[in-house]
Order: structure tokens, then sequence, then C-alpha cells
């Protein structure tokens, strides 16, 4: 009987396949031999310019060195600490490394693995549907960004460096990308979560309003230290100024002009620390007066900012 048990028994796996691999300056034609959606990647190089099309959705990190991505015309100069999330609405970008020895880690995730924790996380209550996650979960809006890696998962990250270079795999690789989708997701809620707040019905609906309304935020954080006003952010975005005040509120729980104060005291701070006075300081961030300034800081941080210690 034990026999018998014996002979039919199989390792224990997943459906899913995960490859993982160290590639250098010497076996970059290993490349083409990729074949699984998911892949743990880490890169060692010291001068390199290349074109990369992602697949799925694509992680890439520097432990140390720098590699510069370019992605709509723009740099994104990942170093020690910060990421770069991408996915397939991007069909190709280029990277750079300059004359400097860069080990980074390049994780590439089957998207249905990202829409399985979407849907745990917006749909806890639907337990029948876990087979039949539609793609519409993820959008790209939400995954072609940079960021900065929270510890746990800059340590998690670390951890993919040292399995490729060294070929110990303790753990199945599929487990490895299930930790790393849980530590993103948790580390881009902030994100992610404004998109599902938004009441549209369809689809389409939905990502072109989100992607409006992130036309606006994106204003709002580079006029800091600017006089645009709210009817500019709200034309920035082709919306109405009531209805950008509208969707703004639902996506991040705050008005514009409560988002856009919140952000210039926080800046405040910043520039006392660099040796400035207060009433410099609200002169720069564009408050009528002084106390105008002490009066929305105190609204914020609980104490004016005479009394407030950087």
């Amino acid at each position: 009987m034990l026999e018998s048990y014996s002979s039919k028994r199989r390792a224990l796996s997943y459906s899913g396949h995960c490859e993982i691999l160290h590639v250098s300056n010497n076996n970059c034609d290993i490349l083409k031999d990729i074949k699984s959606k998911n892949c743990i990647m880490s890169t060692l190089s010291s001068s390199l310019e290349a074109e990369i099309r992602p697949k799925g959705l694509g992680l890439k990190f520097t432990i140390n060195g720098l590699e510069t991505y370019w992605l709509h015309k723009k740099p994104f100069g990942i170093s020690n600490g910060k990421y770069l999330l991408v996915n397939e609405s991007v069909p190709a970008m280029d990277v750079v490394i300059k004359n400097t020895s860069t080990l980074g880690v390049c994780v590439d995730v089957d998207v249905q693995l990202v829409n399985d924790l979407l849907h745990q996380l917006f749909s806890p209550n639907d337990l029948e549907n876990y087979n039949n996650l539609s793609r519409y979960l993820l959008s790209p809006e939400l995954f072609v960004r940079e960021a900065v890696a929270g510890e746990p998962l800059k340590t998690l990250l670390n951890q993919f460096a040292a399995i490729s270079v060294s070929k110990n795999f303790s753990r199945p690789g599929l487990e490895l990308i299930y930790e790393l989708i849980t530590l993103l997701i948790q580390d881009n809620l902030s994100f992610i979560t404004p998109y599902y707040r938004l009441q549209a019905t369809k689809l389409s609906t939905r990502k072109e309003l989100y992607r409006r309304v992130l036309l606006g935020k994106e204003a709002l954080d580079d006029s800091i230290y600017s006089q645009l006003s709210i009817t500019e952010v709200a034309d920035i975005s082709c919306l109405s100024e009531f209805r950008f005040y509208r969707l703004f509120k639902q996506c991040f729980g705050v008005s514009p002009y409560h988002y856009l104060i919140k952000r210039r005291i926080g800046s405040s701070i910043e520039l006392k620390k660099q040796g400035l006075t207060w009433n410099e300081i609200a002169h720069i961030l564009n408050f009528s007066d002084l106390a105008a300034f002490s009066n929305c800081f105190k609204k914020i941080k609980g104490v004016p900012p005479s009394k407030f210690t950087p």
C-alpha cells in the first residue's frame, strides 16, 4: 500500500511558474529564453543602453548605482530606495547606465496575480469568482509611476538580488512573487484606492475621469510655489471646476484647496530647515500675509509656526 502511494505521489507545486536568474554583461543572451510571465532577475552592469518592452506588471529597482529610464520622453533616475512601476500600456522604454557599477532587480509579474489581490481587497465578500478575474481591475494609470520603497519592500527586493546571484532557492519563486505583490499593493494603496472610489458605471468612463483627476493633482503638486488657481487646475483637467472639486474629493478625501494647503504647509517645514524666516516662507508659498499662513499652519499642525519645532 505504501509503495503504491509513493509511486503515484507528485511533488507539491503551484499552477504558475516563476523564473529566477542573474544577468550581467557576460550573459545578456539568456534574456531571449525567458518564457514565464513571472520572472525575478538581478542585473549587474557598468554600462548599458537598451530598449525594454514591459511584460505584465514590471518593477525596476536599484540596490546600488543608477539606472535611468526614459518613459514618455521623461527621465526617471532609479537609485537606492526608489523603484519604477510600468506595465504593457508602455510599449517600450529606454534604459541607460553610464560608467557606474549598478546592481539592480527587475521583476515581471503576471497581471492576473495582481488582479487577484485587488479583487480580494475591493470585493472581500465575493468568494465565488476567484477563477474569473477580469483584467479591468488592473488599470494602466495605477501602475506607471515612480515611488520610494518602504522598508519591508526594500528588504524583500534586496533578498531577491541575493537569491538570484547565489541561485540558492529555498522557496518556490511564485511564493516570492505573492509576497512582492502584497507589499507593492500595501505601498501603493493611497494611490490605488481613489481609483475605486470613482462612482462611474462604465469602466472606460472611470479610467478617463481618473486620468483627468490625476492631471489636476499633478498640476496642484507643481503649483506649491505658484499662484495657479483651482479654476486653472480644473481647465488643465478638462473638467468643470465643480466636477473637478467633486471628483477630487471623492478620490482623495479632501478638497483640491485643502490638499494644496496641506502640501504648502509641508513644504514650509522643509523651507524652515533651510534657515528661512516664517515671513519669508509665507511669501514664497503665496499666502496673502503671515497671519493667513499662521492660521493655516495651526489648523494642520495644531500649533502656530512660532511654537513649532522642525
